[in-house]
């Protein structure tokens, strides 16, 4: 045999070793690249924001965005909330609006239960009819023990149901630091919770049903035929520009408690203080929460929804190897006025064709101090069908063989 037909059957079989080999092998992914922003151009070292003290034992300051904690004091202690709880409450009553089982036109009937609870009240009777909308006014305005009792035993059918739905629905928001004894607030040693689990429930509940900022934020209203006044406990209401919400509380173990929201330029704080000692203190415990808020801090655009990342996402046994990906959502960022300072990350999941567009891939993530402070997922632009076996095949070929020259020129280039 001569030197030349060696030459040819040797490669030939090498090729075909190769091609046997690459198939069976999975595409190599590419590396996707981490992308760094900038938004606030400061120099040097971030600054931190300005002390804050309160008289209140426990206080927070949330960016309701977000979800952000800008500032807190002794946030995880267990804390009695007294009628904070009616966050909850009324966060159930939208929900079963918001999932067809009631209506806020339907009446709500007044049980002997709801006639005979103890505590703040709007003095309901069995022979009234109230909506359930009204309902909700008198649990946010007036802070109405009875209310909260009908309301709670007309969606769920007992109290104890609804609470139940109470328990189930705080463990669902991650709430750790939270158990439910009833639906109002009247003291047990068994209902308890803390100012970090106060503000997810109620950063989901001004979220998910802004209306009821329409009912927080009333200071009075006249109802029976305008011989009743209801009265908001919340004294910080018509004191503070752009608040509007969100409910107060008080028993002996509780203290004076108020978890305050305020907006201002499309910027949404969530303050609380717990335990204070009166009701004067919890006001201006309250005002000094926002302030510090709206003074030190400003909320920053980090994409649009559905606008575009720069980096493709990767695709396992696709037709395409690489996707486009956009936001599904609008992203805000709380940062420091002066000094504020962070990164944005992609981060893609590993994701296998066939795909949907729309799908999730990742995450775009804000970063900063090394902890993820915000993210929104990213959804694919397109479908992405399953790619034959012969384009996965050459594709694999490809890699191998890109791989095995780059290798041997790394050996090449290590020798001079």
């Amino acid at each position: 045999m001569n030197k030349t037909g060696f030459w040819k059957k040797s490669a030939s079989g090498a090729l075909i070793a190769a091609m046997l080999l690459a198939s069976s092998l999975p595409a190599a992914q590419p590396v996707v690249p981490l992308a760094f922003v900038s938004v606030a151009h400061a120099e040097g070292e971030v600054k931190p924001a300005a002390k804050l003290e309160i008289q209140s034992p426990v206080g927070l300051l949330m960016d309701a965005k977000t979800g952000q904690i800008l500032w807190e004091k002794d946030m995880h202690a267990k804390r009695y909330p007294a009628s904070v709880t009616k966050i909850m409450t009324m966060m159930l009553a939208y929900e079963a609006v918001a999932n067809g089982e009631k209506q806020l036109t339907d009446i709500v009937p007044i049980t002997e239960n709801a006639y005979l609870v103890e505590g703040s009240s709007v003095w309901l009777d069995p022979n009234e009819k109230f909506t359930l909308q009204e309902m909700l006014e008198f649990i946010a305005i007036q802070s109405g023990n009875d209310a909260c009792v009908a309301t709670a035993e007309f969606v769920a059918g007992s109290e104890e149901a609804f609470v139940a739905r109470m328990n189930k629905k705080a463990q669902e928001l991650g709430m750790k630091d939270t158990h439910f004894a009833d639906t109002n607030g009247l003291h047990h040693p068994d209902h308890y919770t803390s100012a970090h689990d106060i503000a997810i429930m109620a950063r989901e509940l001004v979220l998910k049903y802004p209306q009821v900022l329409e009912v927080t934020k009333m200071q009075t209203k006249m109802i029976r035929d305008g011989k009743f006044k209801l009265e908001n406990t919340n004294h910080v209401l018509g004191q503070y520009d752009g608040l509007d919400g969100l409910k107060t509380g008080f028993t002996d173990e509780a203290g004076y408690c108020l978890v305050g929201t305020a907006e201002r330029n499309g910027f949404r704080m969530i303050s609380i203080e717990l335990g204070a000692p009166d009701d004067a203190v919890r006001v201006s415990d309250t005002m000094k929460i926002l302030d510090h808020g709206f003074n030190n801090y400003k909320s920053e655009p980090v994409i649009k929804k559905g606008e575009s990342v720069a980096e493709l996402a990767p695709i396992t046994s696709g037709k395409e190897k690489e996707i486009g990906a956009v936001a599904a959502s609008d992203l805000n960022v709380a940062v420091l006025k002066e000094g504020g300072e962070f990164e944005t990350k992609v981060v893609y999941n590993e994701v296998t064709a066939p795909v949907d567009k729309d799908a999730v891939l990742g995450q775009l993530q804000v970063v900063q101090n090394e902890k993820v402070i915000a993210s929104v997922d990213l959804l694919a632009v397109q479908d992405v069908e399953k790619g034959s076996w012969i384009r996965l095949m050459f594709r694999g070929i490809g890699n191998f063989f890109g791989g095995l020259f780059g290798a041997i020129g790394d050996f090449f280039k290590g020798l001079f």
